[in-house]
């Protein structure tokens, strides 16, 4: 009979020196033997001995330390079976749903490109709740799409990322030839005080700090020569004037601000039958940074996500009418920028007016504003050849 293994034994009893010389008479051969005090003994044997001393009626305590060999792993086996076994149908499920595509995205601005990309997928099999194909069956369906939308698709990718597939997409470009500027003025946009006028081609009408209303010429685009109009081109250039703008603002005098901290935390969420569990506990006021969702049964109503959720402190506090009337200055002003170009800038701001009640105020606030004013008007041919004062 193969020897599975050895193990150590702990007796104990009243006088366990006794029990040894058992061992002796039943032939029965031990190593490592400790007294550990006057009731107890540490000593190993071979596991096919222990199985005999176990089936003995005795007064005497048996328990085993430390399993040896081959019946250590037997043991363990025996004592974790459940566990083992629902531990590797779990490896083999995640193993599964790994290769399993349960989300596609196709990024590119055009729906007709999306979506020729997504009908191309679909007849090759790449679609969702479908196995994922291996790297170099994917590079093959890439080269097959390209190949038969050559006029449309540039370049194809096909990233995994997890369960779900990233297609980046690269639009074939036509050249299409530039098409030929009309013969055109300069003309204001709006009314404005001139500031700067940048012009490459086309006669300057007016000059710095000229007032202008809305479709003054600034930059013509006849030339004129001995008071008649000898050719025509497209005026091209920018100009640059002062406006202005009346901004009205409505601003609480209960004022409360959301403060981001630096501290931020890790939290998985799981959602079950329409409730929510977190591992960890969220903060008491919290900014949630990213969202992302690791796990999700659209059939069955089970989820888990992971957030990265930024701690926020809130500040309520009740406004003066001068703090009110400032607050909403920098709410007027952010309004303003938010519709300006980089070569554009708020010269100066000035509030005209304000009322307030007991929960708000109202305010009248004026900006002058260097802005862009520069748009277009076409020139009128039949001008060609005839006194330019008859325009």
């Amino acid at each position: 009979m193969m020897n599975k293994g050895y193990v150590k034994l702990l007796i104990i009893g009243k006088n366990p020196k006794l029990f040894v010389k058992r061992f002796l008479i039943n032939k029965i051969k031990f190593d490592k033997y400790k007294q550990i005090n006057h009731s107890q003994i540490v000593l190993r044997v071979s596991y096919k001995d222990y199985l005999f001393l176990k089936e003995k009626k005795s007064i005497y305590e048996i328990r085993v330390v430390k399993y040896y060999g081959l019946i250590k792993y037997i043991n363990f086996l025996n004592n974790n079976f459940s566990f083992i076994i629902s531990f590797t149908i779990s490896i083999m499920f995640l193993v599964l749903i790994s290769r399993m595509c349960f989300g596609i995205e196709v990024i590119h601005n055009d729906t007709k490109i999306r979506n020729l990309v997504k009908a191309n997928l679909d007849s090759y099999g790449i679609k969702k709740f479908k196995f994922i194909p291996k790297f170099s069956k994917r590079k093959q369906i890439i080269d097959k799409i390209i190949s038969n939308n050559k006029e449309k698709i540039e370049w194809l990718e096909i990233e995994k990322l997890g369960s779900k597939l990233i297609i980046k997409v690269t639009e074939r470009k036509i050249n299409v030839k530039q098409e030929k500027i009309e013969n055109r003025h300069i003309v204001a946009k709006k009314s404005g005080i001139i500031k700067k006028i940048e012009a490459s081609s086309g006669v300057i009408m007016k000059k710095k700090n000229d007032y202008v209303t809305k479709g003054d010429i600034i930059v013509s685009g006849d030339i004129i020569k001995d008071d008649t109009v000898k050719g025509q081109v497209a005026a091209t250039g920018r100009v640059y004037a002062e406006t202005w703008y009346n901004v009205k603002i409505e601003y609480p005098l209960y004022y409360k601000e959301i403060k981001y901290l630096d501290e931020m935390k890790n939290n998985y969420i799981i959602k079950f039958l329409g409730r929510s569990f977190s591992l960890k506990k969220n903060y008491t006021d919290s900014y949630l940074e990213k969202r992302k969702i690791l796990v999700k049964d659209k059939i069955f109503p089970f989820e888990i996500s992971m957030e990265k959720q930024r701690k926020t402190k809130v500040n309520k506090q009740v406004l003066s009418t001068q703090e009110a009337i400032k607050k909403a200055e920098e709410t007027a002003e952010k309004k303003v920028r938010s519709f300006l170009d980089i070569d554009e800038y708020i010269i100066s701001k000035k509030t005209l007016n304000f009322t307030s009640n007991n929960s708000k105020i109202k305010v009248d606030v004026f900006f002058k504003v260097y802005e862009n004013i520069t748009d277009y008007k076409q020139t009128d041919s039949s001008l060609l050849n005839t006194p330019a004062n008859e325009e």
